[in-house]
């Protein structure tokens, strides 16, 4: 890698992956990183995540494979250095990777109020 080519992390977080058909990931924000491949490793990609975008708790991280369009059965797990290395292989190759974060909430929203399933539905009687 040359000193003067720049490469990106395309960070997708505080969303949640679906699958309606496919495998897509929704809501959230997309955050693009200048990073230098040379220094990531599995324990800095964490401490991306957590001190540098505010997510404290990591569940998982993803990669997508650059190259292909869907989510669907091309996205790979980073959980150690080993897969940290996987992915690097593709970033270098190809200067930006999209890496998807799943995570728990640090903030849950607490509902007080129950609503009814039945809320604005009405009854009807019918005379025979």
């Amino acid at each position: 890698m040359s000193s003067n080519e720049e490469y990106y992390i395309i960070l997708h977080v505080g969303g949640h992956f679906a699958k309606d058909p496919y495998v897509r990931y929704v809501g959230g924000e997309v955050i693009r990183l200048k990073e230098d491949p040379d220094t990531i490793s599995y324990f800095e990609l964490c401490k991306i995540v957590k001190i540098g975008i505010g997510f404290n708790t990591v569940m998982l991280i993803y990669f997508h494979e650059p190259g292909t369009e869907w989510l669907q059965n091309n996205l790979r797990v980073i959980y150690d250095d080993t897969s940290t290395i996987a992915m690097l292989d593709f970033w270098v190759k190809f200067k930006e990777i999209d890496l998807y974060v799943e995570h728990e909430v640090d903030n849950p929203i607490i509902v007080d109020k129950i609503f009814p399933l039945t809320a604005g539905l009405r009854s009807i009687t019918i005379n025979s």
